[in-house]
């Protein structure tokens, strides 16, 4: 590990300082790094700029100490984020960048790279500081703001504190819910709770505590994502048919209930029209029946005398 410096501070002099008298190294890192950046190519190659970047900026040692950096498609809420992690050992001797494909992926490549500069400087304030970076000003205290202008100033790079990328931020956050008690009526978020994944609010929210208090309302899920395909296909059959839009009874218009109509409305002295089998009802008479005398079984008239010799003959 490198040597070990008291402050952020001290920590970015002597990365400033070797940039007043550039070495042959750092120079032919700038080299390469304006030939990979002037092309056309709108994709930053962060795994190609990581050693240079480290050369020229950072004195060589973020490649030294174990550090690892990657693209994640599962950031969503920052463009990129510098993390400690704990190594075989069990000790926080490791180090990780990672910078968000989901938001990064439309961007420029200018908010790219000054978005892994960001966190490159991270990742060297911890080489340097240890756990005191992250307790100074949340990490961007004097020393960050002091190495950010210094990089800014030699490479026309633009490091902020912050990265503003809220539009993409909020395009990924679609699991949407909303309460129901009076802070659905308070800005500056009116009730609603935005998320990128399905984690409904609860206790585990810091603000639960004081929402319970101040509001007590319940909240509903009132948007989601549609389900990808291997989603819909994870789904049991009796799922997937509940999920059905084209549905029969979509198709069935129940009948309306016209109700008692008036004699002497325009409806009621329109000739309805018989059915056909009401019209071959009239056109057949009705046969006329009599009672046997002996089993007093009705029986056709015109059958009778067949009923007595059938059934009474003997």
């Amino acid at each position: 590990m490198a040597s070990r410096t008291e402050t952020d501070e001290e920590a970015a002099l002597e990365a400033i300082a070797t940039l007043q008298n550039c070495s042959g190294e750092q120079k032919k890192a700038q080299e390469e790094i304006d030939t990979l950046l002037l092309d056309e190519n709108p994709f930053a190659n962060i795994n190609e700029l990581f050693p240079l970047y480290d050369t020229l900026y950072f004195r060589g040692l973020l490649l030294r100490d174990r550090v690892e950096v990657s693209w994640s498609s599962r950031l969503t809420l920052c463009a990129g984020i510098c993390e400690l992690l704990k190594d075989n050992a069990g000790k926080y001797r490791r180090i990780r960048v990672k910078l968000s494909e989901p938001l990064l992926k439309y961007r420029t490549r200018e908010d790219t790279v000054n978005t892994f500069l960001h966190e490159l400087m991270h990742a060297y304030f911890f080489v340097t500081t240890s756990f005191k970076h992250s307790r100074e000003d949340g990490g961007h205290g004097p020393g960050f703001l002091l190495l950010a202008n210094s990089i800014n100033n030699h490479g026309s790079y633009f490091i902020t504190v912050f990265h503003t990328f809220h539009d993409e931020v909020d395009s990924y956050r679609t699991h949407v819910w909303q309460c129901n008690g009076s802070c659905k009526d308070r800005p500056p978020f009116f009730g609603l709770v935005k998320r990128s994944m399905n984690r409904p609010p609860s206790k585990s929210d810091f603000w639960w505590t004081r929402h319970e208090a101040e509001c007590g309302g319940e909240y509903t899920k009132i948007a989601e994502p549609k389900p990808t395909k291997a989603q819909i296909a994870s789904l049991s059959a009796k799922e997937r048919a509940g999920r059905q839009k084209n549905k029969i009874n979509a198709w069935l218009t129940p009948a309306a209930d016209a109700g008692p109509v008036d004699a002497g409305t325009e409806a009621s002295r329109r000739p309805v029209r018989k059915r056909a089998a009401d019209e071959q009802t009239e056109l057949t008479p009705k046969r006329a029946t009599v009672e046997c005398p002996i089993c007093n079984a009705r029986v056709a008239e015109t059958s009778i005398n067949d009923h007595l010799d059938n059934e009474h003959s003997s």
